[in-house]
């Protein structure tokens, strides 16, 4: 039977290691510490600045209900349309005026009906695109036909080529409406009842409805006065002026603008308050491939190819509900 070689110190080395060996064995046997706790996910939601929220107060509806339309506006990509819009409301601009001119599958138009309401009103420029380079730009990834890229930026669809950036006129958008000369805005907006993109890079948008766009789809059918009736509304005829006027009024009652407030100069109690889901996000990511990916039905015969259109798919906004007032 072999014998293990050891040396003639062997025991001079054994009695130094006893301690070694205690001292490695305290270590294994000691309570490992509690890791450390992962950093918590980011929120993939974005709070709405209320500086930049718009409600539109439309009374209440046949049952009672009140019926408001909130604007968020991105004045990154138009300062100064934005600042015009944010103005008149403040300024009760909105306040007793109509949405004017809605057409069936095309636009809501609100604001002042008339050039005579608006002489001598401040003009702000257009304000169409602007040149911003890709960072934070969230690409959609499906091909678009007006644009050589489309995505999101904080929520609102875009369009890009190189480094030119607009906003563009999907349903819910909020555009500046204008006379034929590019700068010649006011406060008056449209919003596309249906995709207008062919308005794209033509007419600055500035924001996008974040809630109350069934509001919006329900506004009473109505066109704006022709040449003829406006002269009649605005003639010396008194008589014919103001039968042109309460005709006029019958027509539009249903998309009266009781009030219009910035959303900051009310009490923070009574200002209702939104969030944006962030993009990119994972639940963004998911909520995308959910409206792009259609093979798992079994009820198509024919797959639709995996694509998914940035007008039809808005990115989604959530009230956030008031905080209850904690027990004293």
């Amino acid at each position: 039977m072999p014998q293990w070689p050891f040396p003639a110190n062997t025991a001079l080395m054994l009695k130094r290691l006893v301690p070694a060996f205690a001292l490695i064995a305290a270590c294994q046997s000691a309570p490992a510490e509690a890791p450390a706790a992962p950093p918590e996910a980011p929120s993939v939601w974005r709070p709405v600045d209320p500086e930049n929220l718009l409600l539109f107060d439309m009374g209440e509806d046949d049952a009672g209900v009140s019926r408001t339309i909130a604007i968020e506006l991105f004045p990154e990509a138009a300062p100064a349309n934005a600042g015009a819009l944010r103005t008149a409301a403040r300024t009760g601009y909105y306040d007793g005026e109509f949405f004017y001119r809605v057409v069936e599958t095309h636009v809501a138009q609100a604001g002042k009906e008339f050039d005579q309401l608006l002489e001598g009103a401040p003009r702000v420029p257009l304000e169409a695109e602007r040149t911003i380079g890709a960072d934070g730009f969230d690409p959609l990834g499906s091909a678009d036909l007006y644009a050589g890229e489309v995505g999101h930026r904080k929520g609102f669809a875009v369009g890009r080529a190189g480094d030119q950036e607009w906003l563009l006129n999907c349903p819910g958008a909020v555009g500046m409406a204008r006379d034929d000369d590019p700068d010649t805005a006011v406060a008056e907006f449209y919003i596309p009842l249906l995709p207008r993109r062919y308005l794209d890079r033509n007419y600055t948008v500035v924001g996008r409805v974040i809630d109350g766009m069934d509001v919006v789809n329900r506004l009473a059918r109505v066109q704006p006065f022709d040449e003829e009736e406006t002269a009649a509304l605005f003639g010396d005829d008194a008589p014919l002026a103001y039968q042109m006027a309460q005709y006029r009024r019958s027509k539009l009652d249903p998309n009266m603008i009781v009030s219009a407030r910035v959303a900051a100069d009310l009490p923070e109690g009574e200002r209702p308050a939104y969030e944006v889901m962030e993009t990119p996000s994972p639940d963004w990511e998911t909520l995308k491939d959910s409206k792009r990916d259609y093979s798992a039905i079994a009820a198509f015969p024919v797959t639709p190819p995996k694509v998914v259109d940035i007008c039809i798919l808005p990115v989604p906004v959530r009230a956030v509900p008031p905080e209850t007032p904690s027990s004293p």
